[in-house]
């Protein structure tokens, strides 16, 4: 199992939609990246995303929908 690292995304609260998560004092408001799926997936149905040295697969299905697993 992977240690956290001070780098971990898991810890963050982000800003969604124009509407402030609760933040710690002193951190900056962060905004949410938009991408849309299609452009991650490209003409594949599924990819793989490594994360802090665990790999998952983004996968989209016959209808519509995103599955996310390890």
């Amino acid at each position: 199992m992977a240690s956290k690292s001070a780098s971990s995304l898991a810890p963050r609260l982000l800003q969604v939609a124009g509407v402030a998560a609760p933040q710690k004092v002193g951190s900056p408001v962060e905004a949410v990246k938009r991408i849309s799926s299609r452009t991650l997936l490209g003409q594949n149905n599924s990819l793989v995303i490594d994360h802090e040295g665990v790999s998952y697969v983004l996968r989209a299905t016959r209808l519509g929908k995103l599955i996310l697993t390890k």
